[in-house]
């Protein structure tokens, strides 16, 4: 083989490498979600929930984001609810709203970029999770059942205060009127 044709199979081997060099060192299309924050972290059960993330996508920008969230393990319900986004500071802000009766709540963010790639932070398949705690015992039912006492207590002093103060008559005296 000449020294020329020798050249030649070397360039075209090495042209044949250059698609898989290039497809290893490309990174996967979509954008990229950081590991979401909540405020407040500890939330109770009439607070609404604020879920920060940092979404990045290179030159094709962020096209949305949006966050899933289940209250029932994701048996019956889950809820979407689209985040703003703060192309500035690269932060999308969803709200969950309140859970007043408790309750877990386990949630996921999507995001889309400009070239239509999806990107799902799910925490591995583990879903991101919060708890909220159980309202108290209603404060309502306690709230009259004082009131019912302190009427009854009011009731009782106001029967004895009657009839201690009232004027006693003797047994068998009659009064008696003058014209």
């Amino acid at each position: 083989m000449s020294p020329v044709a020798r050249n030649l199979a070397f360039v075209l081997s090495l042209l044949l490498l250059l698609p898989s060099v290039a497809i290893v060192a490309a990174p996967p299309p979509g954008p990229n979600i950081s590991t979401p924050s909540i405020s407040p972290s500890s939330p109770g059960p009439s607070v609404q929930v604020t879920v920060t993330t940092t979404v990045t996508a290179g030159n094709s920008g962020v096209l949305n984001v949006t966050l899933v969230y289940t209250t029932d393990n994701w048996k019956t319900t889950n809820t979407t609810v689209v985040a703003s986004y703060n192309s500035t500071s690269q932060q999308a802000t969803a709200h969950i709203p309140p859970q007043y009766s408790g309750g877990h709540v386990e949630y996921y963010i999507v995001a889309f970029d400009g070239n239509s790639n999806k990107k799902i932070n799910d925490n591995n398949g583990n879903y991101f999770s919060y708890t909220v705690t159980a309202p108290p015992a209603s404060t309502t039912t306690s709230t009259w059942i004082e009131l019912a006492l302190v009427a009854a207590t009011l009731g009782v002093g106001g029967t004895i205060a009657f009839y201690s103060l009232r004027p006693k008559t003797k047994a068998g005296s009659a009064s008696t009127s003058q014209s």
